[in-house]
Order: structure tokens, then sequence, then C-alpha cells
């Protein structure tokens, strides 16, 4: 299957001492586009480690419609269940609204689509997928950004 490049529409509607005017990004603004670019990049090349590297040790998910998801055991188990079907990111992308923060918390928020396959009664299934995400991104002691917490909400289908 194809893989299709990652869209980071990244949107700035304000940031932490940055107004509007301004076209020059913050550190933080940077290191938050950079966090969410990795975690397209590293879906889309399959890359379970690369996926779970984007977020911190004691990360949170907050998928849409179930219960919270916490560290790391929790999360590779939803995301990459041993005994599930493989499945394939086909395209991804992360339109973001607003992004702020300050030295060592920041977050973003914006719309997303997804689009995976993965094989069902010996069909290949593809689905797509809306949504609406928050990010909130930590500090690490050696200087990394990283995901604290990654909520969506799923979108009715366009018509």
């Amino acid at each position: 299957m194809g893989r299709h490049t990652c869209a980071i529409a990244l949107a700035v509607v304000g940031l932490t001492a940055v107004s509007r005017a301004q076209t020059v990004p913050t550190e933080v603004d940077r290191a938050v586009r950079a966090n969410l670019a990795e975690y397209c990049a590293a879906w889309l090349a399959g890359d379970a480690a690369r996926v779970m590297a984007t977020l911190t040790g004691d990360a949170v998910l907050l998928p849409s419609g179930r219960a919270p998801l916490v560290g790391e055991a929790a999360i590779r188990g939803f995301w990459f269940p041993p005994a599930g079907p493989p499945t394939t990111v086909l395209a991804l992308s992360l339109d973001v609204e607003r992004v702020e923060g300050s030295a060592d918390v920041a977050y973003a928020w914006g719309r997303g689509s997804l689009t995976f396959s993965y094989p069902r009664d010996g069909r290949e299934t593809t689905v797509t997928a809306v949504s609406t995400f928050v990010n909130v991104l930590r500090r690490e002691s050696g200087g990394a950004w990283r995901t604290a917490l990654r909520m969506w909400n799923d979108l009715p289908p366009p018509r």
C-alpha cells in the first residue's frame, strides 16, 4: 500500500508573546510543530517506536467515546495490539487552529483527518475519520518536547 505525505497545516491564531501580525514562530511554536510533524511521519512510516517516542512515558490518551488510556503500556496496547489486524495509516493531517505555551508546557488544538486500512473478512477495509483534537506537550529535562496528553473526538463524516 502506498503511503501519502503527512500534511500539517498550522494556522496559528495566537501564541504567548506573539501577536497575529508577527510571522516569526517562537521556540515553543517550533517545538509543537516539530512534535506534530514527527507524530504524523512516524504513523505514516508504520513505526510504533517512533510514534511512542513523541509521547511522554506517563502520557494519557482520551480517545473519543472511550475510557482514558494512561501510560505507555495502555497506549501501546490500544494503538498497536499484538493480536490485532495489521493497520496501515494511508494519510494523516492535523490542521492546528491555535498553539499556546510557556517555557515548559504548551498546547495545540485543531482538526484532524486520518485514513487507514486493515484486513476484515478477507478484504481490505479503508476508513477515514475526521476529528477535533487537543495535544498538551511538556518539555522534558533533556529539552525534548513530547505529548503528555492527547484528546480527540470523532466528527460526523462530511456529507
